[in-house]
């Protein structure tokens, strides 16, 4: 999809940028979905949106998904002090009015942000973005992986990344447990194996383990099952926007694509 550099609104001195990398940069790495959002003690509506930070140099990236579409760029941290970098790239999508315009609203506060804070509560952590000239305020909880079963939409076949059949195959899944296993179904098998995850780095990688030893599947259920467990053995890293997961390789070849299974589905 093409891609279109947000107005020269978004530009920051960049004074702000220089130096060495900033003091508490590290307690926002992780992926964040939106849960309330404030201009002037007025609560906006909206149905969907993250944000995603990850160590990039001598700042940081932030990616995610604003409402309609998906978005990345840079920012910088040091304390409480937010910057974001030069413009944030976003898909081009279109959609409902009411999501354009809550998408619009999202971006001029995040590219805006002067003020950011991590809080605890509990096992429960939360983020919170500052926008002082438009008095707004952005709060986000921790997502994790492990908050929802993944279930498969594309994997790498050859050299392209092709669609999954959703009618002649059930689709292969993906659930993470706190104990550092994974599980699922692959295609024709169900199986279990261990996984390693960096938040920090957005690393993950699988050991592959046991699997049910059933050979009963239509023969395009088989090959995508070995597809499956071919491309997952190869994983590095993963990134999530809004409700999908992407699994890449080593050199940053897309192994695999979920999306969150429906709640009313577990």
């Amino acid at each position: 999809m093409k891609k279109v550099i947000l107005a020269a609104a978004f530009a920051f001195a960049a004074a702000i940028f220089a130096g060495c990398k900033a003091k508490g940069a590290d307690l926002v790495f992780g992926d964040w979905n939106l849960i309330q959002y404030n201009i002037e003690g007025n609560a906006i509506n909206f149905s969907k949106a993250s944000v995603s930070f990850a160590a990039e140099g001598n700042g940081l990236k932030v990616s995610g998904f604003s409402g309609v579409n998906s978005f990345s760029g840079s920012c910088k941290i040091d304390g409480r002090k937010f910057a974001a970098g030069d413009g944030f790239a976003t898909t081009r999508m279109a959609g409902r009015k009411e999501d354009m315009e809550f998408e619009r609203s999202f971006l001029n506060s995040l590219a805006g942000a002067d003020g950011v804070e991590v809080k605890s509560e509990g096992e429960n952590q939360f983020l919170y973005i500052f926008n002082s000239a438009e008095k707004s305020e952005m709060v986000f909880a921790r997502a994790s992986l492990k908050d929802s079963e993944w279930v498969l939409t594309s994997i790498l076949k050859g050299d392209g990344v092709v669609s999954v059949n959703v009618e002649e195959n059930e689709l292969p899944t993906l659930k993470f447990t706190e104990e550092g296993k994974a599980a699922g179904f692959s295609g024709v098998n169900y199986y279990t194996m261990d996984y390693s995850i960096d938040e920090k780095g957005k690393k993950l990688s699988f050991t592959l383990g046991a699997s049910t030893l059933m050979a009963s599947g239509s023969k395009e259920a088989m090959e995508l099952e070995r597809l499956f467990f071919v491309n997952i053995d190869q994983a590095d890293s993963y990134s999530v926007s809004g409700e999908n997961l992407t699994i890449r390789s080593k050199d940053g070849k897309i192994l695999l694509q979920f999306v969150k299974k429906p709640a009313d589905e577990k």
